[in-house]
């Protein structure tokens, strides 16, 4: 059996308590596919620079704007309908 080295608890203890942070938080996290449709939009809606598609910080930023982009604009929506 392999023996789990002392880094490797701390990182998973560390893992566990942010996990609980954002369930108390009501926070939670989802993996998201992405097409190239979606980079796309990424790059038109959410600011992605076309030649930052490789970096995970940039996208995870682009992505989040995107659909903040989105939802308010379901927000507005529903509100122009009342």
């Amino acid at each position: 059996m392999v023996e789990k080295t002392a880094a490797f608890r701390q990182r998973r203890a560390a893992a566990m308590r942010a996990c609980r942070k954002r369930q108390s938080a009501g926070i939670a996290l989802f993996y998201v596919a992405a097409d190239e449709t979606t980079y796309e939009m990424m790059k038109r809606f959410g600011g992605l620079d076309p030649n930052k598609v490789e970096d995970k910080q940039a996208v995870r930023a682009a992505l989040g704007r995107l659909l903040r982009a989105g939802l308010k604009a379901l927000l507005e929506r529903e509100a122009a309908h009342r």
